[in-house]
């Protein structure tokens, strides 16, 4: 069994697309999806599945996955902010290994005849993820951003951003993006939906749409931005 940490506090892009392109991933847990351990239709019963039928199975965990998982079961510390006013996220990694081999471990020594445990590696990339070297379409992109920036500072523009809209490089005020987040849609046919059936993991879906609040707008990334709550 592998396990692998990425990025992701509050979104799960990086894991989701992660899973989606490598085609090796058999279960990925993002932070917009809660999900269980045990029981039907769970987190140990799929993995245990995927185990039997291909002897390995890889995990793909954004780090602002299961928080409240863990604080159900206890795990979750004192609530702790950083510098900057951001809640410090219990490490999922470690707990969830933990917690997936204690429960694979039992199920596998009951069912081998030879008592076979489960061999479980942990992989935590964190920031590596970002430094690898940029290709020419990212050279290209960011050498237009800079230009473009530059070209409305100059001509006397403040308060914006420099982005692409519709394939147009356009120039955003930045109130249009301060405190807004863009999170994945689970709701609607998407690039999760890919992800549900590319790893046949359970769905763990709900009955929230967030489509249905208020400023919410749907991107091409597979999510959708949501207002979020000011800092005071």
């Amino acid at each position: 069994l592998g396990v692998v940490k990425v990025m992701g506090r509050n979104s799960g892009f990086i894991a989701m697309h992660s899973a989606l392109g490598s085609c090796v991933a058999d279960l990925c847990l993002v932070p917009e999806v809660d999900f269980y351990l045990d029981g039907p239709g769970g987190v140990v019963d799929h993995l245990y599945e995927r185990i039997l039928d291909h002897d390995k199975a890889v995990v793909v965990v954004a780090e602002g996955a299961g928080q409240n998982l863990m604080k159900e079961m206890g795990a979750s510390g004192e609530v702790v902010k950083d510098a900057s006013g951001n809640v410090l996220l219990d490490d999922i990694g470690p707990w969830l290994c933990k917690q997936l081999k204690k429960r694979l471990d039992d199920r596998f020594e009951e069912a081998s005849v030879h008592g076979d445990k489960t061999t479980l590696k942990y992989v935590d990339p964190s920031y590596m993820v970002r430094g690898i070297p940029p290709n020419t379409a990212d050279n290209l992109y960011c050498l237009q951003l800079a230009h473009n920036a530059v070209h409305g500072a100059m001509a006397g523009l403040s308060s914006f951003i420099v982005g692409s809209v519709n394939t147009r490089e356009c120039y955003v005020p930045i109130e249009l993006v301060a405190n807004k987040r863009n999170v994945i849609d689970t709701s609607h046919q998407s690039l999760w939906e890919y992800v549900v059936f590319s790893t046949g993991q359970p769905s763990f879906q709900t009955d929230e749409d967030r489509r249905d609040k208020k400023d919410v707008v749907t991107t091409a990334s597979g999510g959708i931005v949501l207002l979020t709550e000011q800092k005071e």
